[in-house]
């Protein structure tokens, strides 16, 4: 299968503030949530973060497969063997809303393509939501 939001890489590569937030408003996305056993789900309600270069930054896929490749990379390394992970498809609008303040965006981590958009430049891509 295709990557279904190809030009959200290159927008973010190219640095293009308008160009980002139409990309990412026309496109989906995965995040990825913890839980472990017997806890309440409501209390796991938030999206995968990390803490890169010392910047915090949103963790996204552009597709299922690329989210599923991740986690079976990354699972003995982020996720404890009590924890399960799951996918939550969003919409680029959705995602822009509930973006924490501050934050940048990785978009694909450990994968190719892989972005980061530095929270000054989500900044200014949440700047553009009405």
């Amino acid at each position: 299968m295709s990557d279904p939001n190809p030009n959200v890489h290159e927008a973010i590569t190219n640095g293009d503030v308008p160009d980002i937030h139409s990309k990412i408003l026309a496109s989906e996305f995965i995040l990825l949530s913890t839980s472990k056993a017997g806890e309440n789900e409501e209390e796991n309600v938030g999206a995968l973060t990390a803490e890169l270069d010392e910047v915090e930054v949103l963790i996204a896929f552009t597709s299922e497969e690329k989210a599923k490749s991740f986690v079976d990379e990354m699972e003995e390394e982020l996720f404890s063997e009590d924890e399960s992970v799951d996918g939550i498809l969003v919409d680029g609008a959705a995602m822009l809303e509930y973006m924490p303040d501050g934050y940048g965006l990785l978009l694909d981590p450990e994968l190719e393509p892989c972005s980061l958009m530095k929270p000054d430049v989500t900044a200014s891509v949440l700047a553009l939501q009405p």
